[in-house]
């Protein structure tokens, strides 16, 4: 009877000892605090950015349109120069002599036809009295009418010759700042001959690419018929410039599944140089009411982006979506996500099922926050 006692008193401190280790565990272990936004339309700028590479709006190349030796080059390479602004010569004396010698012709033919013409006159009351035969007047209308396609000739001649000869000045086709020169003084050129290249820096194009999926979406939500635009240099991205998209091709690339794009953006100090390369941020929407969240806060898995949503029992929940648009400071979420619970800081250990205890927080849609 006294071994029977002692089993159940041992028995009775076991069970003691087995809750109290069970309610020590749970009081190690409280339901933790999160930071949680409840989702509602807010007002964000909408922006996509594309990588390019910045080019000159207007760019030329200086090209000779006759041959013959290069005498003078007029500028240094590197500085700006403007439109018709002479800056090769080419020898002249052969293009100056074409010019007189077709001068020297017209005014033989003048002469000729001058004769031609007095000797119609003469026989023209002599036919009409029947003093001369009408035969010979016709062939001296017919030499008249010979010589006065002659002078035409020659007048379209002199413009030739005149046009060459202005070809040995070689002029700059638009403004802007030369490099090198292609070919160096007392060396012989042809027509068509390359010389030098002009860029007008002082506006570019950008040409980006966005995928049909995002051009419907950008042509669903922008605010202005053509986007706005903003560059910055990949690697400096203090400086931006500003730009205005010009240009949307009219159907896709069947292969890459792309849209092309231009935009036009002014560069009146010159800070980004042609051919470099720049990030594109085509702004879509400056003030527009949208569901979003902070990238930081967007979770991914084998079934694609999600965010934990906190239901009504204070738990977390994988809430997959598909974004219309995200940047690297928003993601934009479906509306119909709008007046859930998001959690708005690292998951750490918490996972799908985890009890919390939520916290609303305070500007969480910036990175970071």
């Amino acid at each position: 009877m006294k071994r029977t006692v002692m089993l159940l008193m041992a028995s009775l401190l076991m069970i003691t000892g087995c809750g109290e280790s069970k309610a020590d565990k749970s009081a190690q272990k409280p339901v933790p605090k999160v930071k949680v936004k409840v989702l509602k339309p807010e007002p964000h700028a909408i922006w996509v950015e594309y990588p390019s590479k910045a080019e000159a709006y207007e760019a030329a190349t200086v090209t000779a349109r006759v041959e013959g030796e290069l005498l003078k080059q007029m500028f240094k390479a590197g500085e700006s120069v403007h439109h018709g602004q002479i800056l090769f010569e080419i020898d002249k004396r052969d293009y100056k002599a074409a010019y007189n010698s077709a001068l020297a012709q017209l005014e033989k033919d003048k002469a000729s036809l001058e004769l031609a013409e007095a000797d119609v006159r003469r026989y023209a009351p002599l036919v009409k009295e029947k003093l001369a035969p009408k035969q010979k007047l016709e062939q001296l209308e017919a030499a008249r009418k010979e010589l006065e396609a002659t002078v035409k000739a020659d007048r379209v001649l002199i413009d030739d010759a005149k046009l060459k000869l202005s070809y040995c000045d070689v002029e700059a086709p638009i403004d802007g700042k030369i490099g090198r020169e292609f070919v160096k003084p007392g060396n012989m050129i042809t027509a068509g001959q390359s010389l030098a290249s002009i860029v007008d820096g002082r506006a570019l194009q950008v040409n980006f690419f966005p995928t049909t999926r995002e051009v419907a979406e950008i042509q669903k939500y922008k605010s202005k018929p053509f986007p706005d635009v903003e560059i910055y240099l990949r690697d400096n991205p203090a400086i931006v410039l500003k730009g205005k998209v010009e240009f949307i091709a009219s159907r896709a690339d069947e292969i890459t599944d792309t849209v092309a794009m231009r935009a036009k953006v002014a560069n009146g100090e010159e800070v980004i140089l042609p051919g470099s390369f720049v990030t594109v941020r085509l702004i879509i929407h400056e003030n527009m009411p949208v569901i979003a969240i902070s990238p930081d806060w967007v979770f991914q898995d084998q079934e694609g982006e999600f965010v934990y949503m906190v239901d009504t029992n204070n738990t977390l929940q994988k809430e997959h979506f598909l974004s219309p648009f995200s940047n690297t400071q928003i993601v934009i979420l479906p509306d119909t996500l709008a007046n859930k619970r998001v959690l708005v800081q690292p998951a750490g250990n918490l996972v799908e099922g985890s009890r919390v205890e939520p916290v609303t927080a305070k500007a969480v849609t910036q990175k970071g926050a």
